[in-house]
Parts: structure tokens; sequence; C-alpha cells
């Protein structure tokens, strides 16, 4: 299953034809001033008061530049916070902070990364300061969504499959499961992310050795695809027509596609590899109200239903299926979603990058 350019352009034109605040949720003041969005308390009066007076906030995250983009302006047109974004990959994300917070001058107010080694080395290093959810939203998540006593939170989970150029390669002749990639056909013309680029590389690797397996990794990396430092960098590469088809995680392939980029994604009947994106206030911020009003935002059900729309899962309860324009994804729990524990990706990560670097003759 493939998600064309019908589905894309129905959904642009649907995005297009929503405002901001209706995006960002139904946001209102009840009679004692606290903000409500959705019939679900967001903050109370003296909080969200509060955050308004602090002014805008500085997200950084590693999740693509466009779906935050869209976030940051959803969440500013139905609180009036703006949001400064500072957008990396994982890895570098993670020198960055870890970097900024030895010298006491982290820039962050707020932080969302892939990568469990990356938010463990976080929590170790003092770089998170527990958020207070209201009632309304700490009662709505998922178990698995708080990490050691809501010092910080998964916010969704990422899916990362493949995708292809629909104007490089046809409909008919386009890859529509992982085998299809080994295809000779390919041989030169695909692009994948290294192994080390964060927690989405990782959980791929993952994926590929536990389901697909060790011998189709080597066959993949025996067609020789080209190797990209970051998504970003492979989905520009993919959309200029100077790779065929690559790996990519939904949400950037869908934004590009709604950004115009001749994307078409797969939906593969192996499956496809879940990563959380994991969220928490900075130590370091002066701007706690705010930071408080955006995260409890992005937990609610405006929040999550902002993610599902983009292609990633919720962890708020009783949530609809991602979609990807006209197409709706499978539940959490069916066997498309293949998810590893933090455990499991902890037990496994440096392994699985060694594997990985050997098989693709990669140094870095």
């Amino acid at each position: 299953m493939t998600v064309g350019l019908a589905g894309l352009a129905a959904a642009s034109l649907l995005l297009a034809g929503c405002s901001g605040g209706a995006a960002g949720g139904s946001a209102e003041t009840n009679e004692n001033g606290d903000l409500v969005i959705d019939g679900e308390l967001i903050a109370s009066a003296d909080v969200y008061e509060a955050a308004q007076e602090e002014g805008s906030i500085v997200f950084y995250t590693g999740a693509s530049e466009q779906s935050e983009s869209d976030v940051a302006e959803a969440f500013t047109e139905a609180t009036g916070i703006e949001i400064e974004i500072v957008r990396l990959a994982p890895n570098k994300l993670s020198e960055r902070v870890l970097s900024e917070r030895a010298a006491k001058k982290l820039g962050a107010d707020v932080i969302r990364t892939s990568g469990e080694d990356l938010v463990a080395g976080f929590a170790d290093a003092g770089v998170f300061e527990p958020v207070e959810l209201t009632d309304d939203i700490s009662s709505a998540l998922i178990p698995e969504a708080t990490y050691d006593d809501g010092l910080y939170y998964s916010s969704f989970d990422r899916i990362y499959s493949f995708g292809y150029n629909n104007q490089v390669i046809s409909d008919e002749d386009a890859p529509k499961n992982w085998s299809d990639l080994l295809d000779p056909e390919f041989a030169g013309k695909s692009g994948i992310v290294q192994v080390g680029a964060g927690g989405s590389t990782a959980a791929l690797t993952r994926f590929q050795l536990d389901t697909l397996g060790q011998d189709w990794l080597e066959a993949y990396a025996a067609n020789d695809p080209r190797i990209f430092d970051s998504s970003a960098s492979l989905t520009d590469s993919l959309a200029r027509g100077e790779i065929a088809v690559g790996t990519i995680p939904v949400a950037t392939a869908y934004s590009a596609s709604l950004d115009g980029a001749p994307i078409t994604i797969a939906t593969p009947e192996e499956g496809a590899a879940a990563y959380p994106f994991y969220l928490g206030m900075s130590a370091s911020t002066d701007k706690t109200n705010a930071v408080t009003v955006f995260v409890n935002w992005l937990l609610s059900s405006a929040g999550q239903e902002l993610a599902a729309s983009m292609g990633d899962y919720p962890v708020h309860k009783d949530m609809p299926n991602p979609t990807i324009g006209d197409v709706e994804l499978p539940s959490a729990d069916s066997d498309f979603v293949h998810r590893a524990s933090l455990d499991e990706s902890l037990d496994n990560l440096e392994s699985d990058a060694e594997l990985w670097m050997d098989i693709f003759g990669y140094t870095g």
C-alpha cells in the first residue's frame, strides 16, 4: 500500500482550509480564566497569565523542521505564545544540549528528541526538570508515555518506512514492500540514513535485523545505497530525484509531500519501525509557565490529534489511528507497528550499530 498524490492533494486542500486555531484545538478561557482546549484543562488561570507574560520559548527538537513548524503555528494560534525552533539531527542535538548544559548555558526551554540512549543521557546530566501536567492531561496518557516519574514523556511514536520519487519511478514500477528494495533495478538509486544519526535510525536498524533479517540488510547494502547523515538531507535528495527511493520517517515524508515534494510513502506488508519522541522541560529555563502550557498542549487531545494527522501514533488515550492523506494507518497494536522496548533498544544499541557499520563498510 502506498499513499499517492491524489490523497496528498486532498489532504493539502483540507489543511489549507483549516485555521491554525482549528488545528491547535478550540481554545477558550472559562469563568475562572483557566485555559481550556477541546474540553481539556491545559493551564490554570495563574499559569496561563504568567506564561503570556514570559513570552516566546525556545524549542530544541530532533523531529523534522516542517512538522515542528506546523506544531508551533498551531500552538501559537491556540494560545498566543510564540515558539522559536532550533532543529538538529538527534545526535547533533544531543551534543549541543550536553555541551551547553556543561557550560551552564543551555539555550533550550523545552526539548524533544528520539533515542533512548540520548534521552537517558539528558536525564543523567540533569537536563530535565519535571513539568506539572493538569489532571485532565495526566489521566489521559497511556502508562507507557511517562518516564522517571514524570521527569520526561513520550510525545508520540513516529513510523520509519520508505518512500520513492513518483516523478522518477512510475506507480507500476514502484517498490511496495521492503523485499522490493533488493531489486537490482534500484542498485545505486536508493538511500539510507547512517545508524548513528539518532533514535530513528537505531529503531529502523533493530526492525530490519529483527524482522527482515541480517540477510536482507546485507543484500540491501550490496545494492549500493547512498548513505546520508540525516533524514532531512535524504528527503531533500529524494525530492530532487538524486535518489529514486529512500528509507524515511512517514511524518517527514508526508510533510515534504504537502510542501510539494514528489514523494510517495510506502506502507509495506512486512511492517515498519516505530520509535518514540521524548519531551521534557529544560532545567535551565526561566519560562516554566510557558513551557508548562506547551507541554500540556502537546500531550492534549488537540496536540495529539495534530500528531496523528501527520502520521504519528498518539500517546493520548482514545485517539484516532494516524493518517497520511486519505489513508489510515493500522492500529498501534497491529502487526504493522514494530516497536522495541526501552530496555531492548538500549541492550541492542551498540551491537546493532557495529553490525550495521560492518555490513555497509561505514566509518563515519
